[in-house]
Parts: structure tokens; sequence; C-alpha cells
């Protein structure tokens, strides 16, 4: 009966590592790369993005459950490389990085996470959006242990302002998120030649406890703003053409 909650989808990457988060529960990420850096631990230090998130309750948890949360993040379907803990008590912090960093600097990374007494910070670094989609994985899997994902619990949201591209490193190109026909938001029109990345698509996904239920988007429907598109994902004149020449005609026509 009350209006669904809308997350920009930056925010659902950064907050929860994923476009279709699960808002049953909290442990939300937080970025520490700041406050990592700087301090001689190779690992951060070489990396483009810290993040972590606190567990709640976990500082019980025992070496073997570390281990094997350590594992499971290494499987080749996650690919993380490690996984760096903080453990937070009334009488203090311990970390797996202690030897790097005063108890003070351990504290800070643990409280800009939001981390109490008894809960467990978990840590991961690398490449920014790899890394939070590697922290996801685990955010659910330490969920899923608590009991935190409850079936009879329902918390449904829209995803908005997704990017209209995203940047691939192997081919060093532009794709479209969602397909090239989705429509650009109109005040982002000027960067389509100038910052591909910084144009936002008129998109959107129903999602709910984690699940994508439905998305949807508004076409383009001019023809100019049709080709700038084809051009900013390397399409060229011939091919856009040969491909889609039908629809570039229709827009003469008037659409939609």
């Amino acid at each position: 009966t009350e209006p669904l909650r809308r997350m920009p989808w930056i925010e659902a990457m950064e907050k929860y590592g994923s476009d279709k988060p699960d808002l049953r529960f909290g442990m939300e990420f937080a970025d520490i790369t700041d406050l990592a850096k700087g301090h001689g631990f190779s690992v951060f230090d070489d990396a483009e993005y810290v993040t972590g998130f606190a567990a709640t309750g976990c500082a019980v948890y025992t070496r073997k459950q570390i281990d094997a949360l350590t594992e499971f993040v290494k499987r080749q379907q996650i690919g993380a490389k490690g996984l760096i803990w903080i453990r937070v008590e009334e009488s203090g912090v311990k970390s797996s990085i202690d030897k790097f960093y005063t108890p003070d600097e351990v504290r800070a990374m643990a409280d800009r996470c939001g981390a109490k007494a008894g809960d467990m910070v978990f840590i991961l670094c690398g490449k920014k959006f790899k890394t939070l989609t590697q922290l996801c994985a685990l955010r659910l899997e330490v969920a899923q242990q608590l009991g935190l994902r409850d079936p009879k619990k329902f918390a449904p949201l829209w995803i908005v302002d997704f990017p209209l591209f995203e940047w691939d490193d192997e081919t060093q190109r532009y794709y479209a998120m969602h397909h090239p026909f989705t429509a650009p938001c109109d005040e982002d029109l000027p960067f389509l030649q100038t910052d591909p990345g910084k144009v936002y698509a008129k998109a959107y996904d129903m999602v709910l406890n984690g699940i994508e239920l439905g998305g949807g988007s508004i076409r383009i429907h001019r023809r100019d703003v049709q080709k700038a598109v084809f051009e900013a994902i390397g399409l060229s004149d011939e091919e856009a053409q040969e491909k889609f020449g039908f629809m570039m005609k229709a827009f003469e026509y008037g659409a939609p």
C-alpha cells in the first residue's frame, strides 16, 4: 500500500555489491580504501578499491569457520584471492592485518563498516566492481548461515539510474548495459560523444529479496540519438545500417 523504495544502481552496487540487492537484512558495505592504503600492506596498497561489511554477531566465529569462508570466496566462481577479517569485541579489536596497522587504525576501519562489539568485519579488495560482486556473494553466504534470509519477509524495491554503458577492459570499448536501444537520460545526451561512462539510462528493474522480478526501459525514438549510441559502442555507420537500417529508416516517419 505504500510506494516501493527506489535505489540508484550505484548505491545498490556500493552498498550491496549487486543490482538486485537483498534488503531483508543489513550488513551494508563501506568503502575503506582511504583508511586501508598507505600503511605498507601491499595487498591493500596495490588495490583499486577496499571494501568490507560488519557481519552481525560473528565475532564468535572460530578459525575453522573463517577458513571455510576464505575458501568460499576463493572458489573459481567468485575468484577472490583471500579474505581479511577484523574481530570486534568489548575488550578491543583483533585482525588478520594487525602487524601492518595500529589498533586505532584497525578500529577506524571497523567503525567505518558500522561494526559493534560482537561483530566480525570481512574485507575484500581489488578492481572496484569485481570486488563488490565478490563481497556480495560472501554477504549472502553469511546471511544464509545466520538465518537472515527469511522467506516470510519481503523487501521489494525499484533499481533506477542504471548506466547506459559498461566498459570492458579486455576489448577496451563500451557495451550497452541493457541493450543499445535504451534511451539515455536527456540531461546526459552531451556526454554520448565526450564521456559515455557518464550517461545514465531511462531503465529500471523491480527487485524482491535478491531476485530481479522484471525490468524495462524507455526506447530511443530519435534517429540522431540512436546514431550517437551506436557510435559510442563502436558500431560504424555501415554496420549500423546493415544491422538496424530498417529501424533508422522507421524513425523518419515519427516515433513512438
